[in-house]
């Protein structure tokens, strides 16, 4: 079966690579249309498997003026759009797999003309558009109408299937497909300076409002001066928002000596490094559906806190690997942290909720049901 998958701004990266190797185990012909991979980023997808059609020569939208930066960007979308269609038309794909919908407006108009050759699935990876970040009008307009128009559509959790019914999509064409375990791709280097005495805590990822740092923050100042001096807290990823007033609010708390920001995408190495340093890793979020970040760190042996939300409230085994805790507060979290550091739990390595060779073979499952409608409804047209 010839799968083209789209994903034009490499979100997911990493769970791309994965859902190809097991759609491939499974039997499927994958061929990927991205980004270029950016300068001194791993290329996560094989290259066999990748056409990179978006962005081409403007993928850097920081080089350009911020006042035409959106245009240009959504100007090379629409290339790529154009890239896509030719594409579509060399390959013949029996199903075009849609990870993520950039400009839905514009998405929609393109994916409704393909849908007319072949069938359209899409995989929702955030019910709530981009997880309630601040994102420009366009990405935000007809965040639904992609969702309403594909053929069938994959969602994580059972949470993210009821959100999709609840704003009107037809609850037959929706499947809940897990999200599977990913790597790190190297490992702590030996002969390293000794790791810091005190509990470490962890925050990682892409560093968005979403994610709750300043929920976080909030909790390391509730936390007594004799317990904040035994813990350090470090937060690492790209830097996604305004990180000014949260440093800020971190002098007026006096928590420099507590409290490390590492603004910047940490390559495998600092990955492996930091990940080896964490006593506990914590997930404050005020919204999700899957986190690649959670899928990333599950199987480390580290206790965990997290949001009573999304994949945490549906995965994450409370008591045995980790503390749920409500939405929005800095006292539980508090509360949560203190008793992690006194209690130095590890939890015993737990296993997966499913190998991206099941999660492959599921995703086949599904085209093929996309295949059978599509052709039932096109002879229904005929006859």
């Amino acid at each position: 079966m010839k799968v083209l998958l789209l994903d034009p701004s490499l979100f997911t990266g990493p769970y791309d690579a994965s859902l190809n190797e097991g759609l491939v185990a499974a039997g499927v012909q994958p061929r990927w249309l991205t980004r270029p991979t950016r300068r001194g980023d791993r290329q996560e997808i094989p290259e066999q498997y990748v056409e990179a059609i978006f962005y081409k020569h403007v993928d850097d939208a920081a080089a350009f003026p911020k006042a035409v930066r959106t245009v240009v960007k959504g100007l090379a979308h629409l290339v790529g759009l154009g890239r896509m269609l030719g594409a579509v038309w060399r390959h013949r794909p029996e199903v075009i797999h849609v990870q993520w919908v950039v400009i839905p407006p514009v998405d929609l108009v393109v994916l409704w003309v393909l849908k007319r050759f072949c069938p359209i699935v899409l995989t929702v990876h955030d019910t709530v558009p981009f997880n309630g970040e601040r994102i420009s009008l366009l990405q935000n307009l007809g965040f639904h109408g992609p969702i309403k128009l594909a053929s069938h559509v994959i969602v994580h959790t059972q949470a993210g299937r009821q959100a999709l019914i609840r704003h009107g999509i037809d609850a037959d064409k929706i499947a809940v497909i897990p999200h599977g375990p990913l790597k790190v791709h190297a490992v702590p280097e030996v002969g390293r300076p000794a790791r810091d005495p005190r509990w470490t805590f962890v925050l990682f990822g892409e560093l968005k409002p979403y994610k709750g740092i300043d929920l976080l923050i909030e909790a390391v100042g509730l936390l007594a001066p004799a317990i904040r001096a035994q813990i350090r807290v470090v937060i690492a990823g790209r830097e996604r928002m305004d990180l000014a007033p949260l440093k800020q609010r971190i002098a007026e708390l006096r928590l420099m000596d507590t409290i490390e920001f590492r603004p910047q995408r940490q390559s495998n190495q600092e990955m492996a490094n930091l990940f080896d340093d964490t006593d506990t890793f914590v997930f404050p979020y005020r919204q999700i559906d899957a986190s690649g970040v959670y899928f990333l760190v599950k199987s480390l042996n580290r206790w965990m806190i997290a949001s009573r939300v999304g994949i945490f409230s549906e995965d994450l085994r409370e008591g045995e690997q980790g503390t749920l805790i409500p939405l929005e507060s800095p006292q539980a979290l508090a509360s949560a942290m203190e008793e992690a550091m006194a209690s130095r739990r590890r939890p015993a390595p737990l296993p997966t909720s499913g190998t991206w060779l099941g999660i492959g073979e599921s995703t086949k499952q599904i085209y093929g049901q996309a295949v059978s409608a599509h052709r039932a409804r096109l002879q229904g047209s005929l006859g």
